[in-house]
């Protein structure tokens, strides 16, 4: 994690395009942004990780269409603040609002949400973990999270983050680190959860890669035959229902032996080691991931020398 002072107004910018393929077309996006919106100390990739998370979610509230507002505003608490269950105590804040007109939440719902693997969706379409992360970051910044929701109502996620009186960065003086990391390479995505597949694939997207995504074995195949087997990188969840990371990239290696390879798991590197799920040499991509971390961990395996390796 990387820290600094961030302005929100700049991180709703860099993502519009994204955010864009991630909504469709019958959800119409609404911004409004405080002109003197002051920073906040964070780290840029997991603020892009949280509006992409909470975006996700009050797209799939409105499977009919519907519109998403996100709003930015300075909230000074001159005391404390008190809602249901939620104390914030006095200060200076940037708030970040994200709301939806969708199928909104009932009170038992909503007393859950940011609970780790509750989920709502069907197998396949969630994790559960996706409230849970935008809620260990909000907090880990030192700020505070709440949703106000009703069945048939929407619903509206709250952020406040303590605002901090330096300024972001200009261009060009970020860390290497945290500069963007871009390609025109091909990449094949196989990921069996629909949000986490569509999450990837708009993040390579917007980075200038070409990606191709897929969900089974024969998605697999059908995806190495549509471009010929002219794939740079496989980029494969290690555990699926049919067939896992390692027999995924043996099957796209037996069709494309100079494709590299990266896996991407919640479990640690030593983890996956130890109960032999993948070969002993292998790149991994930590879930959850941010923007940033992905797109750096894809162009350090593609930079490499030797497929299939980092």
């Amino acid at each position: 994690m990387y820290q600094q002072a961030v302005n929100l107004n700049a991180v709703l910018t860099s993502l519009q395009e994204m955010l864009r393929r991630l909504i469709g077309e019958d959800i119409t996006v609404r911004t409004v942004t405080a002109d003197d919106l002051g920073s906040v100390q964070a780290d840029t990739g997991q603020l892009e990780q949280v509006v992409m998370n909470l975006v996700l979610n009050a797209r799939d509230a409105m499977p009919n269409g519907g519109i998403l507002t996100l709003e930015t505003a300075n909230l000074d608490l001159t005391e404390r603040y008190v809602d249901t269950n939620h104390e914030i105590p006095p200060g200076r804040y940037v708030q970040l609002t994200i709301s939806d007109t969708g199928t909104g939440m009932d009170e038992e719902t909503l007393a859950h949400i940011f609970e780790p693997f509750f989920t709502t969706k069907a197998v396949g379409q969630g994790t559960g973990l996706g409230l849970s992360t935008v809620y260990g970051i909000v907090r880990q910044s030192g700020g505070h999270i709440w949703a106000y929701s009703e069945p048939g109502c929407g619903a509206t996620f709250k952020l406040l983050l303590p605002r901090v009186d330096q300024q972001p960065p200009t261009p060009g003086q970020e860390p290497l680190s945290r500069k963007e990391h871009r390609g025109s390479e091909t990449i094949l995505v196989v990921e069996d959860d629909q949000v986490l597949r569509e999450l990837t694939e708009a993040i390579l997207t917007a980075r200038g890669y070409r990606v191709l995504t897929a969900s089974t074995p024969d998605e697999v195949d059908a995806a190495c035959r549509s471009v010929d087997c002219k794939l740079d990188l496989l980029l494969t969840d290690v555990v699926m229902p049919v067939k896992g990371g390692r027999e995924i990239a043996a099957q796209v290696l037996a069709r494309c032996p100079n494709v590299k390879v990266l896996y991407m798991s919640g479990y640690a590197s030593f983890a996956i080691s130890q109960i032999g799920v993948l070969e002993p040499d292998f790149s991994l991509l930590q879930k959850p991931f941010t923007p940033t971390s992905m797109a750096a961990r894809v162009r350090e395996v593609l930079d490499g020398n030797t497929p299939g390796t980092s």
